[in-house]
């Protein structure tokens, strides 16, 4: 299946799909320099599929290169920016200039994917802001339906929690159903497997950027990343019992 990947980041996401699910990414659309570096690296190295670095979701849009993927995607995969929903930013939601989610929801509507795979931050899902019920309306209203779950990486036995909500929609002309509620508000308790530890919270956690090149570079985008095994399980539970 063909994937066009919003927001690419590092490619982490993009090791999952390429490598266990065996998509191949037609587009890719990264601003963030240091990741386009590393995404340009990564396809030198035949790790990820040769295609063009597009460096900003609304030039991307306005010159009208969106709209030449029409009919080639099978998929938009987007962690599109979670800053405006994350428990540790100013929570301003569709307040905030970084919220690039009308940018992502145009790119779907111009493309018009089978699927599209989301992800952010659980955040997202606060009723204080009450926007995932808009990202749910605009996905009903470009005829798309909905599913979604909170995964973490200690569920796949990572030493970390590292949280993540993940949103599959797939073209349906009846709209949004099928919805899966997600409890807000609550924690649940996951445990580790193996030898695996538990990393500390901040600031002592181990700095595995620590004494290399492009340190503040590097963490930012581990930071932002998404863990392979994690967006596969998302996509494997959230698709279950569609036609693929």
């Amino acid at each position: 299946m063909n994937e066009l990947s919003l927001f690419s980041g590092a490619g982490g996401g993009l090791l999952a799909t390429k490598h266990f699910l065996n998509w191949r990414t037609i587009g890719y659309v990264e601003s963030n320099n240091y990741c386009q570096q590393v995404l340009a690296q990564r396809i030198k190295d035949g790790v990820l599929d040769e295609a063009p670095i597009f460096t900003d979701i609304r030039a991307f849009i306005d010159e009208g290169y969106a709209d030449a993927y029409k009919g080639m995607v099978g998929v938009i995969s987007a962690g599109f920016p979670c800053q405006p929903f994350s428990v540790a930013g100013e929570k301003k939601a569709q307040d905030d200039a970084r919220n690039m989610w009308p940018q992502t929801l145009d790119v779907v509507c111009r493309v018009r994917p089978r699927y599209c795979l989301l992800e952010n931050v659980p955040g997202l899902l606060s009723r204080k802001h009450r926007y995932f019920e808009t990202i749910l309306k605009d996905l009903a209203e470009s005829r798309y339906n909905a599913k979604w779950k909170v995964i973490s990486a200690a569920e796949m036995g990572a030493p970390h929690k590292r949280d993540r909500l993940f949103i599959m929609a797939h073209s349906n002309s009846k709209g949004l159903e099928g919805q899966r509620q997600v409890p807000i508000g609550t924690e649940e308790k996951l445990s580790n497997t193996g030898d695996s530890r538990w990393w500390s919270t901040e600031p002592d956690v181990g700095r595995v950027a620590h004494g290399v090149a492009s340190r503040v570079d590097r963490l930012k985008a581990l930071g932002n990343g998404q863990v392979p095994r994690v967006v596969e399980t998302a996509w494997e539970i959230l698709t279950e019992g569609l036609d693929k």
